[in-house]
């Protein structure tokens, strides 16, 4: 090979592999634009909170939410609500919220990194720091407990809008409302287990991957 020729592939060769290694570096494609593949274009959309949220609620990382909030009441209730995430509409949350508006309130988005219910309950229940911990199966169960015996912790897990049914949210959302209420003197943590995966496509695709909702309320 005469020098020249080497020269010119040896000059090639050094252009490709400075070229490589600066396209990932500055997130342009040197050989020709291209676009993501559309699951990766997706997937920091669907975890990066919006400039709203972030400014608007108390962000709460992936420690159970009981270990995130001072607990200031003698007894306490902990309600997951299956299916009930975060939408990207930010409006459609703050109605949600809106529901609680008349007791004393604290709202947050809480960031979960597994999207099933008995993960939730596993985590967000069964933190090592409560006591006393009972739990039930039904709303009313909470209110008979809260009357008749001395249980400092309990829980109960909504399955009523699992489906991804606004309608069946926004009912059981203003009923656990309706018994706050009643027990100014308990601290109830309402939260979401996860977005409505066993919804459409089209509706799961309107939720945040791993983000829920949180109220600490009285």
């Amino acid at each position: 090979m005469e020098k020249s020729q080497k020269i010119n592939l040896a000059i090639f060769l050094a252009f490709i592999a400075l070229v490589i290694p600066l396209s990932y570096v500055l997130g342009s494609d040197f050989m020709g634009k291209q676009e993501k593949p559309w699951h990766m274009q997706g997937a920091v959309h669907e975890d990066s909170l919006s400039q709203e949220y972030l400014h608007r609620y108390k962000i709460l990382d992936k420690i159970p939410v009981a270990l995130q909030i001072e607990r200031h009441k003698e007894k306490s209730v902990l309600i997951l609500i299956d299916a009930w995430g975060v939408p990207f509409d930010e409006q459609k949350l703050a109605e949600e919220f809106a529901i609680f508006k008349d007791v004393p309130h604290k709202f947050a988005i809480h960031k979960r990194l597994k999207n099933v219910t008995a993960h939730a309950e596993k985590v967000e229940f069964r933190a090592d720091s409560l006591d006393s911990l009972v739990v039930v199966d039904r709303l009313d169960g909470i209110d008979s407990l809260l009357v008749n015996s001395n249980d400092k912790t309990i829980a109960l897990t909504m399955h009523v809008s699992k489906d991804g049914s606004e309608e069946n949210l926004r009912n059981v959302l203003n009923e656990i409302a309706g018994l706050i209420k009643k027990y100014p003197e308990v601290q109830f943590i309402v939260q979401g287990a996860h977005r409505p995966i066993l919804g459409t496509p089209e509706t799961r695709r309107e939720y945040y991957a791993h983000w829920v909702p949180v109220v600490i309320l009285n």
